[in-house]
């Protein structure tokens, strides 16, 4: 991952393997209610959606704010940490959003601005412009880059949702190295209210020199504001999944824990809250 001739220290060599596995170079959490539907990310609307599928952030109409950390394997230095807000703001929604992977000696970042918006009740789409960094260790020198992504969201009939998403469509690399590689990455998402109450989801994902992965999930809603979660996946970095979440008027509690077949356990939690306001658009 550097692009000088030196040999690490071994768990240096470890913990590069493990952010591959986790977030490469794009240090993308997964919000602990996607993580408990197998990581299925394109079809879910708020804040979080500044992450995975700017379209869906036209949802909100009301001021949103969420913390996430989740911690791959339990091992300290390879968690990933993230805020996360929405703004609703006339005829649309603007998205602010930041993740932190690493330790203070190696660690990526990325800083995201987007705007989702409507057209109309079955249509919404998004886009948003990512500030990324690599901090290396001394004598190595950060790497930056500006890189683009969007989404689309489409309702064609009540309870049916279908997702695209793009990130990285031009390829482009780390002007500082062109060995660093910020993927390509392209997903499909497809979602289906059973009954009012059960959420069946489904997406495949193509990235950059990777194997197609496939993800599935489910949430049903036990008792009101009660939910229980189930997913699994194909990826790298969990095989099977569970999470439960509680929410209020004003604030979401999300806990979710993944399975790599490897590597362990993989834990997230998610705090997100509204503002009582509602913002007309």
């Amino acid at each position: 991952m550097l692009c000088k001739n030196f040999i690490l220290p071994g768990y240096c060599i470890i913990l590069v393997f493990l952010a591959q596995l986790s977030s490469g170079s794009t240090c993308d959490p997964v919000s602990a209610r996607c993580a408990g539907m197998g990581g299925v990310v394109t079809l879910i609307p708020g804040v979080w959606a500044g992450f995975h599928n700017q379209a869906a952030l036209s949802d909100l109409n009301r001021f949103t704010l969420g913390v996430h950390y989740e911690n791959h394997f339990i091992i300290a230095e390879n968690s990933i940490k993230a805020l996360s807000a929405g703004i609703p703001v006339p005829k649309g929604t603007l998205g602010l959003n930041y993740a932190l992977f690493g330790y203070e000696r190696y660690f990526e970042s990325r800083t995201g601005l987007a705007f989702g918006k409507s057209f109309g009740d079955r249509i919404s789409a998004g886009i948003q412009i990512n500030h990324l960094m690599i901090r290396q260790p001394t004598g190595f020198g950060d790497m930056h880059a500006l890189v683009p992504e969007g989404g689309i969201l489409v309702r064609p009939v009540d309870g049916l949702f279908i997702g695209f998403h793009l990130f990285n469509p031009a390829g482009q690399h780390f002007p500082q190295c062109r060995e660093q590689i910020i993927p390509s990455v392209m997903q499909v998402g497809l979602g289906y209210n059973i009954i009012e109450t059960v959420l069946l989801v489904f997406e495949a994902e193509k990235e950059t020199r990777e194997k197609q992965v496939i993800r599935a999930g489910l949430e049903v809603e036990m008792i009101p504001d009660f939910f229980l979660r189930l997913g699994i996946s194909t990826a790298e970095i969990s095989g099977y999944a569970i999470g439960l979440g509680y929410r209020t008027g004003w604030i979401s509690i999300d806990f979710a824990i993944s399975h790599h077949r490897w590597l362990g356990f993989t834990p997230y939690l998610t705090f997100t809250y509204s503002g009582n306001r509602k913002y007309q658009k």
